[in-house]
């Protein structure tokens, strides 16, 4: 007779609602130049508008990929949002201010 238990892993697997939203300022990716398609999500840079803690995110630490998003977490615990790929894809830098 096999005792042994597998962890339920469906609770931790779902992304929580989205309690905070973040301004993205750099975006480290790969992508399939003909499909736009990431490949790899190496990391983000971004600012809490809760908190206004700007970090950089990377898988693990404050960043968790799931199957169809990606989940950018505030290094300080205030919240979360989720990000489609579609989302990653389009994004562009802010134009620089001149002077």
């Amino acid at each position: 007779m096999n005792l042994q238990t597998s962890p339920n892993t469906s609770y931790s697997m779902r992304a929580m609602p989205d309690s905070c939203q973040f301004q993205l300022l750099d975006v480290d990716l790969l992508q399939d130049p003909g499909t736009r398609r990431i490949v790899h999500l190496y990391s983000m840079v971004a600012r809490c508008l809760r908190c206004e803690t700007v970090f950089k995110a990377v898988e693990g630490q404050g960043l968790v990929s799931m199957s169809a998003i990606r989940v950018l977490r505030c290094p300080t615990g205030c919240g979360q949002q989720s990000l489609k790929g579609a989302t990653l894809r389009s994004w562009q830098p802010a134009p620089e201010a001149t002077a």
